[in-house]
């Protein structure tokens, strides 16, 4: 058996949606139908269709539009019928405890700047769904690859009508002036031809998987370390040289970009040299609400807060930097250790007690990496 690792994060939507629009519900352990009814709280921040934007939630809605349509239990059902058992992929699976059963699996890892961390498997990317959560190896992702080669065919068989393939690498949005965004798949102009490819990043693995069409050649890569760039710049080596463009080091360029975002996060949340004091925290704790995560328990719990979320179960400890505002860090608890463990100890977002309408202390704010925030009221 060839090792399997974790795949696929491969879609994207234009939707007029933020970017990542409340994944951060499902990351903090919300089931696939809260994350959708969230959805419905998620300002637009353009018109539809009018820019590009990744999102996730949207394909785990649209997996289970498929699935209804298909008279399937669910998404994974489909593709297991669509596409995993015609092409023989009998080396994928769609589930945490799949990989880790499987008797030549690879571990993930979180990066560092000083080296990698191993982290273990957990629910996130499967409650995604489509958007990401299946299981590969080399050679059974090069089945899927032959299939879009041969433009929906595969070992003599019609998989996919050559028409229907086609839309799916139709440019639809444009991402940047060499770059566009067509369905599920990107595409870039590059000095010798058109690569169309996308990547994929999961908490401990990332992959890349890109082709030249003219060329007839597709590339794989997957690697069992969170996605700071490291298979793009493989893959897009490969298909530099392939098409004779001119050399380029993408493993430098994304390793700095690495070391860039680390330092900036580092930077984001260090201690403040002088914070300003501390109000109070006992008389802040209370019964909260927030449309995207439901109701929530503010509690003290020494020289912190903690706000349980009810629906999901998670806690965040809410550590006091620097007077109203708090930094905020998963409460390593039940199956929310192996979060703890993947994301690392870094916290995720500052919170901040806010003044309302009528001058009291009723609203709590949690502003995250990703650029989106959440009010929470009190209830």
């Amino acid at each position: 058996m060839t090792r399997e690792f974790r795949v696929f994060d491969l879609m994207a939507q234009r939707s007029g949606l933020p970017p990542h629009a409340n994944d951060v519900v499902g990351i903090l352990g919300a089931d696939e139908a809260a994350m959708i009814r969230s959805l419905r709280h998620v300002e637009p921040v353009s018109s539809f269709r009018s820019t590009f934007a990744y999102t996730n939630l949207t394909h785990l809605e649209a997996g289970r539009i498929v699935a209804k349509l298909a008279g399937q239990p669910d998404w994974n059902a489909v593709l297991a019928r669509e596409l995993l058992e015609p092409l023989g992929m009998t080396e994928t699976s769609y589930t945490a405890d799949a990989i880790a059963a499987a008797a030549n699996h690879a571990q993930g890892y979180r990066w560092t700047p000083g080296g990698t961390i191993e982290v273990p498997f957990f629910y996130f990317p499967y409650v995604f769904g489509g958007a990401g959560d299946i299981n590969s190896t080399i050679e059974d992702a090069a089945r899927w690859v032959r299939l879009q080669l041969a433009n929906g065919t595969f070992e003599g068989r019609s998989i996919v009508s050559s028409e229907n393939l086609a839309v799916t690498r139709t440019a639809r949005v444009a991402i940047s002036d060499k770059m566009f965004y067509a369905n599920g798949w990107i595409v870039t102009q590059t000095p010798n031809g058109n690569i169309v490819w996308h990547n994929g990043g999961t908490d401990g693995f990332g992959a890349m998987i890109a082709m030249s069409l003219d060329k007839d050649v597709g590339v794989i890569v997957l690697t069992n370390e969170g996605n700071q760039g490291f298979p793009d710049a493989v893959g897009l080596w490969m298909l530099d040289r392939l098409l004779d463009n001119p050399a380029v080091d993408h493993a430098a360029v994304s390793l700095k970009a690495a070391k860039a975002r680390f330092a900036d996060t580092e930077k984001t949340f260090a201690k403040p040299v002088n914070p300003r004091p501390f109000a109070p925290l006992a008389p802040l704790a209370g019964s909260f609400v927030n449309p995207s995560f439901g109701k929530a328990t503010l509690r003290l719990d020494g020289d912190a807060l903690v706000l349980a979320l009810q629906e999901s179960g998670c806690e965040l400890e809410l550590e006091p930097w620097d007077g109203d505002v708090f930094i905020a860090r998963v409460v390593p608890s039940g199956r929310f250790v192996a979060l703890a463990e993947v994301i690392g100890p870094r916290p995720i977002a500052f919170a901040q007690l806010q003044i309302d309408q009528k001058g009291q202390l009723n609203l709590l704010r949690l502003s995250f990496e990703d650029g989106q925030a959440y009010e929470f009221r009190r209830d």
